[in-house]
């Protein structure tokens, strides 16, 4: 068998979902949105388990191809696979579209429209991690991101209204949210257009937006431009990504965004980013990475520490995780800066493990409001008496955050830092004291929540559904299988990344 469908179904089983839901779903009941939802998140899991164990690490470098002509005047074409970057990928975005479908069974408002929405930036996600067309990673990304618009603007919650007259907080986050990514994307779609019309230049008989054929390109037959459009690719990504100083429209989306929006905004939008700084950016211009990364080092230590102090000063539970991710994204950056395997490598479980935790704390942060009516810390207090399995829940999620062994946190920050002691030692130490305000916003913040002094008028019931406590338990499952056995995602990825950092320092 073709093993090229199950990476079509992979992508299509949530566009599928969305369709049946749009034709056959009766508008006032809610059961058929959430089956179709719930079939499809479990197909998508299943197949991204299937896709992750089949990929061969000693194989050809992209496995589960098809590839069909669309606009070939144009080159221009439906193009997918994956290697072994985007097979972890794949495995992430399985997991949390899963875990964010069961989350969302707590809406009850116009449901039928909700989960189409989320199952478009399901179907976007997934394509923009496996598709090998420039032009349809576009496509992918506008996919993924413009329903967080109305996702956000129509299901989000307004908590304090903000301070315009033209619009409430959910409006606002909204639209600022789109507008950055929107500029994120413009800066993708220039750059890509010309990496376009440069490719003949570049040495390819015609022009053309498929990856692996501009993979075969020498842009730096053109001096110039990588040095140019590395950074402009960078900084596009790097909005996407939630990159100091472009990084506002983040915590706003994230305090107005419904639960699972958050899950799947921080857990695989973030990623998208990160990923097509490796893939498009570093891959297709290695001499534009060799000169420019090393400076980006210490915008990535500016990241995580500005993030991380953020995240000391706040209030609201889901603020302090919005600038955690910032604070935690910079890791990222700082291991991709370091041009070395351990680094990258530690930068791409850092990408997989702070997708699955910072789900977990959106999660747990969105029930502590259906349950208490508040997010704010200082309104909080006494909780782990009066839900003992958020409290539990919590705490190792938190613990995961700051690097605890034995949890996949520790994994990705030491491999990082590894990294980064063989690549500079000064931003190694700066980057840990990021490490240690971590610890400090995530125990205080536990203390306050589910330990400080009891709040009398909050008489939450500790009674969960059983699609609240199965996505719960099974992300802090992966935390610790991860972290325990972290081979599981280094030796599928470890050839791949191998393979893009030898392109940067001119071996292969």
């Amino acid at each position: 068998m073709d093993r090229a469908i199950f990476l079509n179904a992979f992508l299509f089983s949530p566009l599928a979902a969305a369709l049946l839901i749009l034709i056959f779903c009766p508008k006032g009941n809610p059961v058929f949105a959430r089956a179709a939802a719930l079939v499809s998140g479990i197909l998508g899991f299943a197949l991204s388990i299937y896709i992750f164990t089949h990929y061969d690490p000693g194989g050809s470098q992209f496995q589960f191809q098809a590839n069909a002509n669309w606009l070939p005047a144009l080159g221009i074409g439906y193009h997918i696979g994956i290697d072994g970057i985007s097979a972890v990928m794949v495995l992430l975005t399985g997991i949390l579209n899963l875990a964010a479908v069961l989350a969302s069974f707590a809406i009850k408002d116009r449901v039928k429209e909700y989960f189409i929405f989320l199952l478009l930036v399901e179907a976007g996600v997934a394509g923009s991690f496996i598709t090998l067309d420039l032009f349809f990673f576009i496509v992918f990304y506008e996919l993924a991101s413009i329903p967080m618009y109305f996702l956000i603007g129509m299901w989000g919650s307004d908590g304090q209204q903000a301070s315009r007259k033209w619009a409430t907080k959910k409006e606002f986050s909204a639209l600022k949210l789109i507008l950055y990514l929107q500029l994120g994307g413009a800066f993708i779609l220039v750059s890509f257009f010309v990496l376009y019309f440069f490719s003949v230049k570049a040495g390819l008989p015609h022009r053309t937006f498929d990856f692996v054929e501009l993979l075969q390109a020498h842009f730096s037959r053109i001096p110039e431009l990588p040095k140019i459009l590395f950074p402009i690719l960078f900084i596009a990504f790097g909005i996407e990504a939630g990159l100091v100083p472009f990084h506002t429209w983040l915590p706003d989306g994230h305090s107005a965004a419904p639960t699972a929006v958050s899950m799947l905004l921080a857990g695989v939008l973030l990623k998208m980013g990160a990923y097509g700084m490796i893939r498009f950016a570093c891959e297709l211009l290695p001499s534009g990475a060799k000169l420019w990364l090393p400076l980006f080092a210490v915008i990535a230590v500016i990241n995580i520490l500005y993030g991380a102090y953020c995240a000391l000063k706040q209030y609201d539970i889901k603020y302090i995780i919005a600038y955690s991710s910032v604070s935690h994204m910079g890791i990222v950056f700082l291991g991709l800066a370091t041009q070395n395997i351990m680094g990258w490598t530690g930068a791409l479980f850092q990408m997989f493990s702070h997708g699955i935790i910072t789900a977990l704390l959106f999660m747990i942060a969105g029930t502590i409001y259906e349950k208490t009516h508040t997010r704010n810390i200082l309104q909080l207090g006494g909780l782990a008496a009066k839900m003992p399995f958020l409290a539990v829940t919590f705490v190792l999620g938190g613990l995961a955050s700051l690097g605890l062994p034995g949890m996949s946190g520790f994994v990705a920050e030491f491999l990082t830092f590894m990294g980064t002691f063989g690549f500079e030692r000064i931003l190694m130490v700066l980057g840990l004291l990021g490490l240690i305000l971590t610890a400090l916003y995530i125990l205080l913040a536990v203390r306050k929540i589910f330990f400080g002094a009891d709040n009398p008028s909050l008489n939450p019931e500790d009674a969960h559904a059983w699609w609240e406590k199965i996505p719960v338990a099974a992300l802090i499952a992966c935390t610790l299988l991860f972290g325990i056995l972290p081979g599981i995602i280094t030796s599928i990825s470890q050839n791949s990344l191998i393979s893009v950092i030898h392109l940067m320092k001119g071996i292969g």
